[in-house]
């Protein structure tokens, strides 16, 4: 298993950067690396979404159980199937300012081939942050500041 976090400071107040990633269908949109998003409402919530996106040099996809709590300005995902063997985690948003917040991505996941582990890992990890920074940086056209 292996841990992936990205954050970074956009221009935006807390509460409208989680609505604007809470929209995972709009990301089909905004983000290059995203092909398609299916999402569907279980309750106001909880949804599930089904993701396909570029990944490295080929295409990754998976379904996710979401839950998005707006007074912690947290998004929680597990995948319930898809390519990898696990991957869950949590968007966090955190305000700066009125018109600041930093977002977090942080999730764990496991490709679920052992013997490939050492190599594919930190390739799957590399091209996670990256699609991560990239949706981002398009979600948020001003970027302040990343950390990876």
């Amino acid at each position: 298993m292996r841990d992936v976090k990205y954050t970074q400071t956009v221009s935006a107040s807390a509460e409208q950067a989680f609505e604007k990633i809470a929209d995972f269908k709009s990301f089909e949109s905004h983000c290059q690396a995203v092909i398609a998003v299916d999402v569907t409402e279980i309750n106001e919530r909880e949804s599930e979404s089904t993701w396909l996106v570029h990944f490295h040099d080929g295409k990754m996809s998976w379904r996710e159980r979401d839950i998005f709590n707006k007074e912690a300005l947290k998004i929680e995902f597990t995948q319930i199937e898809g390519d990898a063997d696990i991957f869950e985690g949590v968007w966090v948003i955190e305000s700066v300012s009125d018109n600041e917040c930093t977002v977090t991505f942080d999730a764990c996941f496991c490709m679920g081939i052992p013997t490939l582990a050492d190599i594919l890992e930190p390739i799957a990890e590399s091209a996670i942050k990256q699609n991560v920074e990239q949706m981002l940086n398009e979600l948020f056209v001003s970027q302040q500041e990343a950390v990876a």
